[in-house]
């Protein structure tokens, strides 16, 4: 792509020159829809995704740059990974689609934020069925029936009922002992 100049030499957009086939594919067009036309006009969104200013980073410090990038527009979407590097008054943009991985990723992370409420629930219903068990002089298991037993029969969730518990807001050592 070329750089596209105001009168006071300042990039305002890149203009097509080359594309190869397998960039025409992900982009869905042919060749001779492509060629002259200009990044913004087809791709407004990448003003706001950061690659346009990516471009122009490496035509102005001349640095190449490799990251990834997200598109949603104009019949393209996917996660990219891209390397721009200059080329004349322009950049040279190769690209793939990495669309698959991070969707791994964002699973990944999703499922490690899952199981890390799952354990800092698990630690404070620890908490609980000691502190019940300990008030009431009965064995924890016998503390986690009740507290199980109060949030299913208050319809609470586990956890909130052993915050409860454990910040002294709910006292259940008399359910404890009937139980125990």
């Amino acid at each position: 792509m070329g750089a596209v100049r105001d009168a006071t030499g300042c990039i305002t957009d890149f203009r097509y020159e080359y594309c190869n086939r397998a960039a025409l594919n992900v982009l869905g067009r042919q060749r001779d829809q492509l060629i002259g036309q200009r990044l913004l006009t087809l791709f407004p969104s990448l003003r706001e995704n950061g690659l346009y200013d990516a471009y122009t980073r490496v035509v102005e410090g001349g640095y190449p740059l490799r990251d990834e990038f997200e598109v949603d527009e104009n019949g393209v979407a996917g996660d990219f990974e891209v390397l721009i590097c200059r080329f004349g008054d322009g950049v040279i943009v190769t690209a793939h689609d990495i669309s698959d991985r991070k969707s791994t990723e964002r699973q990944l992370k999703l499922l490690a934020e899952q199981l890390q409420g799952a354990l800092n629930s698990r630690v404070i219903i620890e908490q609980a069925k000691g502190y019940l068990a300990a008030q009431s002089d009965t064995d924890p298991d016998v503390a986690f029936k009740v507290i199980r037993r109060y949030a299913r029969d208050h319809n609470q969730r586990l956890r909130d009922v052993a915050e409860a518990v454990v910040a002294g807001r709910l006292d259940l050592g008399s359910a404890c002992q009937a139980r125990g």
